[in-house]
C-alpha cells in the first residue's frame, strides 16, 4: 500500500480514494471508502486505454463477467462504470498478500497447506464456471491469501463462456507459464483452461516455481505447448498425480474443477477458512495489522490510529463487502456492558437472535436488511439486504455455522452470507408451504423440503449453494426436516417418515405412520430428535415416537382435545416431551412410554403453539399466555405461581443470572423463579423478542436494539446513528406491517 500521488484521483464516482494498492497493464487499483465508511478496491483504467472503443467493449464484458460470479473464494463486484471518462470497477477490498509474495518471501508451502489452498481455489473455479465465466488468467499474483482464506481476484481477461473470443487466432491472453496450451496457441479456451492454470499455480505453491520454469516469453510458451511439466519438487504422490492430470495438454482429459475440489477436500486436513491451514509464520504475516500511509488524511471522526487493516481491524467490525474495516469506535458503553443500537432507518423489524458469536436483527422495511452486531458492545459488524423479516408470531431465523450465516431470503428462498463480512454468497429457492421455513443445516449442507415430491428433500452445499442431491418423498412436505449427525429426517404430508443419509441422499429407512382413523396422517410440524428417538406429531395431535436408527415404532400418544388450529409444536426436556397447540393446550408426555403425565389448558382464545412451548429451569416449566406468566411444576403440571398484567403477545420467558425474565410492552420484568417475586422492572416501550446469553439480556422495540445485564443498571444509548434524539415510538408498526408478517 502506497500514499496517493499528486496526479491520482481523490474521488472516483461516489467513493473517496484513500491509498494506492498497485498498478498493472490495465489500470491502477486504489483503496477506497464508501460514504458509510466501508472499504473497497477501485480499479481505474489507464488513460491510454480509456480512449480505445475496443477496450471499452472488453472492459464492459469484464464487468458483466465479474458481476455474474459469486462464491466464498472470490471478490464480489460492488459497482462499476464502463462509460466514465476513465472507466472504473469497484470490488470487495481483501486484505492480505498474494500467493506470489508469500512464496517468494517465505518459500513453498507444505503439502497439507497446498491441498487446502487447492480446495479453496477449486471451489472458486466451480463458482466462476457455474456463472458461465472463464477466468483465463489464474496465476500466483491473482490468488490472495487473506485472514478469511484464499480468494481469486482480477477478472481482467475473464469473459462470458458463451461470448465470442476476445482475441484473434494467433493472439494469446493470459500469463506465460500459467496459461493453458490452447490459450498459448490462440485456440478456444474454456473451463478446462482454468483447471490447467490451477495445476500450474499449485505447482508453484508446492515447489516455489512454475511447472515450466522461467525464461523469455517465447520459451515459456513453447514449453507450455510441447514440454512435460516439471513436478519433481512435489513430494506428495497423490498431489503430484492430481497436478499431472490438471496439466494434461489435452483439455478433454483434464478433470473438471468440481472433481479437483472433491479430491483435494478429501485429503486436506483443514477447511480453507481463516489462516489455520497455513504455517504459523505465514499466518502471522497475513494477519498482521497494516496501517494506512501516514499522509492519508483521516475522515471526520476517524483517527489515523483507527485506520487498521488485517486481523486488528477484523476484531472490531467487518465491512459490508470485504474483510477490511474502518473502525469508527465512538463507544461509550457502560462498565456493566449495557448498550443500545439504532439503525439509520430507525426501523427494527425482527430479532434479536444470537448465533455464532453475533447478534442479528433485521431492519428497514424497504431494504429488508440483516445487521450483525457485536453482542458485547453493540458495534455494527456488517449488514446485508434481501433478508425476509419474520412474521408477527415467528422468530427471526438465522443460523451461523462455520464461516456461513444462513437465513430466509426473499419470498420462498434461503440466503447465505459470509459470516466475516456479510457478503452475499448465494440464494436458493425454498418451495416450502409451511408458515415458518427456517434454515436447517448440518455437515456443511443446507436442507430444504418442498411441495414437489421428486425434490421433496434437497441438500445444498453450504459454501456454494450448489445442489448436492434431491430425494423423492412421494408426497409434498409441509414441515422443516431435522438433522442429527449424518442423518436428515423428513416427513411428507401423508405420514411417511424418511431417514436419509446426509452425504449422498440415500434412504436409510422409511416408516408410514398408521393412524387409527384409517386416513393419512397429516404432518405439518418438523420432526424432533432426542435421546435416540424421533418424535413426529400429526395435525390431529397424535404423537409418534420412532427409533431413530431403525424407524421402528416405539409408541403413540393422542392428546385428548379437539382438532383445529395450526400445526402443533414439540419440545423435549429430560424424560418429558411437551406438545403445545394453537388451542391453548400444553401436554407433558413421558419419552419412554408415551404416557400422558399431565396437561394444562390455557383459557384465553389467542394462542400460538410455538410461543406456548415451556422454558425449563430445574423442576419448573415457565409459560407465558394471555398477559400472564405461569410457573408450573415440571413433574405434575400444578401451578406454583402466576404473574398477571404483563401486556405482550407471543413472548417467551428467558432465563439468566438465576432469574426468569419477560419482555412486556412497557417493561422488562425479572422474577424470582421460586416465588414469582418481582426482582426488577426496567421501564421500556414496546419491548419484544427478549433473548439471553450468560448474564446479558437483549431485546428490541420498533426502532432500537438494547442490551443490559440481567441484574444491571438500565441501558443507555452508546451507539447513536444519525440524529441522537429518540423519535416518537410508532404504534406497533412492526406487529401490523404486511412486510413484517412476511
Amino acid at each position: 500500500m502506497e500514499p496517493l500521488r499528486p496526479a491520482d484521483p481523490r474521488r472516483v464516482g461516489a467513493y473517496e480514494v484513500l491509498a494506492r494498492l498497485g498498478s498493472g497493464g490495465m489500470g491502477t487499483v486504489f483503496l477506497g471508502r464508501t460514504a458509510g465508511g466501508r472499504t473497497v478496491a477501485i480499479k481505474v483504467v489507464h488513460a491510454a486505454l480509456a480512449g480505445d472503443p475496443g477496450f471499452r467493449a472488453r472492459f464492459a464484458r469484464e464487468i458483466a463477467a465479474a458481476r455474474a460470479v459469486s462464491g466464498a473464494f472470490t471478490a464480489p463486484v460492488i459497482d462499476a462504470d464502463a462509460d466514465a471518462p476513465a472507466p472504473w470497477l469497484v470490488t470487495t477490498y481483501l486484505p492480505g498478500h498474494s500467493l506470489q509474495r508469500i512464496v517468494d518471501g517465505s518459500g513453498p508451502l507444505p503439502p497439507w497447506s497446498v491441498s487446502t489452498l487447492g480446495a479453496g481455489l477449486a471451489e472458486a473455479l466451480v463458482a466462476i464456471h457455474r456463472a458461465g465465466v472463464v477466468h483465463r488468467d489464474l496465476k500466483p499474483s491473482n490468488v490472495l491469501l487473506t485472514p478469511d482464506g484464499p480468494r481469486v481476484i482480477d477478472f481482467g481477461v475473464a469473459r462470458a463462456a458463451e461470448l465470442s473470443a476476445v482475441t484473434r487466432t494467433g493472439a494469446t491472453v493470459g500469463s506465460p507459464g500459467y496459461l493453458s496450451p490452447e490459450q498459448a496457441t490462440g485456440a478456444e479456451s474454456g473451463p478446462a483452461g482454468d483447471v490447467f492454470s490451477l495445476g500450474a499455480v499449485l505447482t508453484y505453491a508446492a515447489t516455489g516455481h512454475g511447472p515450466f520454469g522461467q525464461g523469455a516469453v517465447p520459451d515459456l510458451i513453447y514449453r507450455v505447448v510441447h514440454a512435460p511439466p516439471w513436478l519433481d519438487g512435489v513430494g506428495d504422490p497423490g498431489l503430484r498425480d492430481l497436478l499431472t492430470a490438471c496439466l494434461d495438454k489435452d483439455p478433454a482429459r483434464r478433470p473438471a474443477a468440481g472433481d479437483v475440489l472433491h479430491r483435494l477436500a478429501a485429503s486436506a486436513p483443514a477447511a480453507p477458512y481463516g489462516v489455520g491451514w497455513l504455517p504459523p509464520p505465514v499466518a502471522a504475516q497475513i494477519t498482521a495489522p497494516v496501517p494506512l500511509p501516514a499522509t492519508i488524511p483521516s475522515g471526520p471522526g476517524i483517527g489515523r490510529r483507527r485506520l487498521l487493516f488485517g486481523a486488528a481491524g477484523l476484531t472490531g467490525a467487518a465491512a459490508l463487502t470485504g474483510g477490511a474495516v474502518l473502525l469508527r469506535d465512538r463507544a461509550k458503553r457502560a462498565a456493566d456492558g449495557t448498550w443500545t443500537y439504532t439503525p439509520e432507518s430507525r426501523e427494527v423489524t425482527g430479532g434479536p437472535v444470537l448465533s455464532g458469536g453475533l447478534l442479528f436483527v433485521t431492519e428497514d422495511y424497504d431494504a429488508d436488511g440483516l445487521v450483525a452486531l457485536d453482542p458485547r458492545t453493540g458495534a455494527r459488524r456488517w449488514s446485508t439486504v434481501d433478508v425476509r423479516p419474520p412474521g408477527a408470531a415467528d422468530p427471526l431465523r438465522v443460523t451461523a455455522t462455520g464461516r456461513v450465516v444462513y437465513t430466509n431470503g426473499g419470498f420462498k428462498s434461503f440466503k447465505a452470507v459470509d459470516q466475516a463480512n456479510g457478503a452475499s454468497l448465494w440464494t436458493v429457492t425454498a418451495d416450502l408451504i409451511t408458515g415458518d421455513p427456517g434454515p436447517v443445516t448440518g455437515g456443511g449442507l443446507l436442507f430444504s423440503a418442498g411441495t414437489q415430491s421428486e425434490e421433496g428433500l434437497c441438500a445444498y452445499d453450504g459454501l456454494t449453494g450448489q445442489r448436492r442431491w434431491a430425494f423423492n418423498t412421494g408426497q409434498a412436505v409441509q414441515a422443516n426436516p431435522c438433522v442429527a449427525g449424518t442423518t436428515v429426517y423428513v416427513a411428507n404430508r401423508e405420514g411417511t417418515v424418511f431417514a436419509v443419509d446426509t452425504a449422498g441422499g440415500q434412504v436409510r429407512w422409511r416408516r408410514t405412520l398408521d393412524p387409527s382413523s384409517g386416513l393419512p396422517v397429516q404432518i405439518a410440524s418438523p420432526p424432533l430428535m432426542s435421546g435416540g428417538l424421533l418424535f413426529v406429531v400429526g395435525q390431529d395431535k397424535t404423537l409418534y415416537a420412532l427409533d431413530a436408527s431403525t424407524g421402528h415404532l416405539k409408541w403413540t400418544s393422542a392428546a385428548d382435545t379437539a382438532g383445529g388450529g395450526g400445526p402443533p409444536a414439540l419440545a423435549v426436556s429430560g424424560d418429558l416431551v411437551y406438545l403445545t397447540d394453537d388451542l391453548g393446550g400444553l401436554y407433558a408426555i413421558g419419552t419412554r412410554d408415551g404416557r400422558l403425565r399431565w396437561k394444562h389448558v390455557f383459557s384465553s382464545k389467542d394462542h400460538h403453539a410455538a410461543a406456548l412451548s415451556p422454558v425449563m429451569s430445574g423442576g419448573t416449566a415457565f409459560c407465558f399466555n394471555n398477559d400472564t406468566l405461569f410457573a408450573l411444576d415440571r413433574a405434575t403440571g400444578a401451578e406454583r405461581w402466576r404473574a398477571s398484567g404483563l401486556t405482550a403477545t407471543y413472548e417467551r420467558p428467558v432465563l439468566a443470572a438465576g432469574a426468569v425474565h419477560l419482555a412486556s410492552l412497557s417493561a422488562i420484568v425479572s422474577f424470582d423463579p421460586a416465588t414469582g417475586r418481582v426482582l426488577r422492572r426496567h421501564p421500556t416501550e414496546m419491548a419484544e423478542n427478549l433473548t439471553a446469553s450468560g448474564d446479558a439480556l437483549y431485546w428490541r422495540d420498533a426502532a432500537t436494539v438494547y442490551a443490559a445485564k440481567a441484574r444491571g443498571s438500565a441501558p443507555r444509548r452508546t451507539h447513536p446513528r444519525g440524529d441522537e434524539r429518540r423519535p416518537p415510538q410508532p404504534a406497533l408498526r412492526n406487529r401490523t406491517s404486511s412486510k413484517a408478517r412476511g
